[in-house]
């Protein structure tokens, strides 16, 4: 467990909270290159890490990241006109480029003042379906992340954002507990559960993997290893943590797809959780969509991203189907956010008790407090420059000679 004030520490994001301050020296997405459809389209309020800014897309198509409220008088610029290569507010007529320029004042008459003020503006690059900024210190811009889904056709990727009512710190721990996925996923794990009819996918029935952690460059993977029930060689789950708050997630059906995950901090009490299915081949959207179970409009919609679930709306859970239906929920990515949104938006942690089975999510929390330790000495954290192309996760059977870190060899220890 921890103790309430541990709890502080890991859990807020806000502007010169420790961990915020470590989440800023690294590129974010702040929205989906689906969120800003064309050039001079509405514009996006976005909330990152506790600050609020405006997103747009100009008339030849870039995108910028500002303040929200207007430098003239603090209007929203998300209420603005987005026209002529930049962003004008209402209320006074001022507009800005996507750099920040003040390009026109229309409640004064000297031109010369507009070349003397810069609105607040933040780097912004755009890749793999998703716009990512840089809001830290600017001495301090690290390079822009290499992930091989960047240069893939936008056919052979699926880009996905869910908003959820829960705490960053809650929702990617659920992603680096191997554990749970063959207990909350029984439907697709172990779909033989209730003895009714199904075929294992992967070797994911034993409940009670060992488990081995080491750091790395990018921040540290963990080894999930289950006794195969066949007789079979043990089965061995890779996963990487990438600083500071991505994973993948192993392709287990083999199907030469793989998924990563980014958990992004909204406020202390939202996430913004981005996720990109990504191959050799094109995929279709819609199977990945009903995969995750937020096809369902009762609890998604794209037009906002929102996760149509809190602690008030328990009701939604299918009761009466849970003599088949493990969970009562559909859908692998969708029992994931119901859990972390029933734990309410920040879980005390000082009330847990962790098992042996936990030992990746102490690790993480570990591994988080390391690193906002080194930017408040004035040191950068790890994983800032790193080849993000050389992480993967694997789901395969123990090699017969060596460690199972011979199957990750582009894994660079700590």
């Amino acid at each position: 467990m921890l103790s309430q004030e541990a709890n502080e520490r890991l859990c807020r994001v806000g502007p010169g909270t420790p961990m915020g301050n470590m989440l800023r020296r690294f590129w974010t997405p702040i929205c989906t290159s689906a969120q800003l459809p064309r050039p001079d389209c509405d514009p996006l309020l976005a909330r990152l890490m506790g600050q609020n800014f405006v997103v747009f897309r100009d008339t030849v198509g870039r995108v910028g990241v500002l303040d929200e409220l207007c430098m003239h008088r603090g209007a929203s610029l998300a209420l603005g006109r987005v026209e002529d290569c930049g962003i004008r507010c209402i209320y006074h007529g001022w507009k800005f480029g996507v750099d920040g320029s003040v390009l026109d004042i229309m409640n004064n008459a000297n031109p010369e003042l507009k070349h003397r003020m810069k609105a607040p503006a933040y780097s912004v690059r755009e890749a793999g379906g998703i716009v990512w900024t840089y809001i830290g210190p600017r001495e301090a811009e690290p390079p822009f992340p290499n992930y091989e889904f960047m240069d893939l056709p936008t056919e052979n990727r699926v880009v996905m954002r869910v908003d959820t009512n829960a705490n960053w710190v809650q929702a990617l721990e659920g992603g680096l507990d191997s554990s749970h996925v063959s207990i909350l996923h029984s439907d697709a794990a172990r779909p033989g559960w209730n003895s009714g009819p199904g075929t294992r996918v992967g070797s994911l029935a034993d409940t009670i993997p060992r488990f081995e952690v080491e750091d790395t460059e990018f921040g540290y993977h963990y080894a999930a290893i289950r006794k195969n029930p066949n007789g079979e060689p043990d089965n061995v789950r890779i996963v990487p943590f990438i600083m500071p708050s991505g994973r993948i997630i192993p392709d287990i059906a083999q199907t030469g797809n793989a998924t990563i995950v980014l958990e992004v901090p909204i406020d202390d009490e939202n996430t913004a959780t981005f996720s990109v299915r990504y191959g050799q081949r094109p995929i279709e959207r819609m199977s990945r969509v009903r995969e995750t179970g937020f096809d369902d409009p009762e609890f998604y919609s794209e037009d906002d991203c929102k996760f149509r679930f809190s602690r008030n709306d328990f009701a939604k859970q299918k009761r009466a189907a849970m003599a088949s239906s493990w969970s009562g929920f559909r859908g692998i990515a969708l029992e994931d956010a119901v859990i972390v949104t029933s734990m309410g938006s920040i879980y005390d942690r000082s009330l847990e008790h962790l098992v042996a089975a936990d030992v990746a999510v102490v690790h993480f929390r570990r591994r988080l407090f390391e690193q906002a330790d080194r930017v408040e000495r004035g040191e950068a954290p790890i994983g800032v420059n790193i080849d993000h192309r050389a992480v993967t996760a694997i789901d395969a059977p123990m090699p017969e000679t060596g460690h199972w870190r011979t199957l990750v060899p582009s894994h660079v220890p700590a």
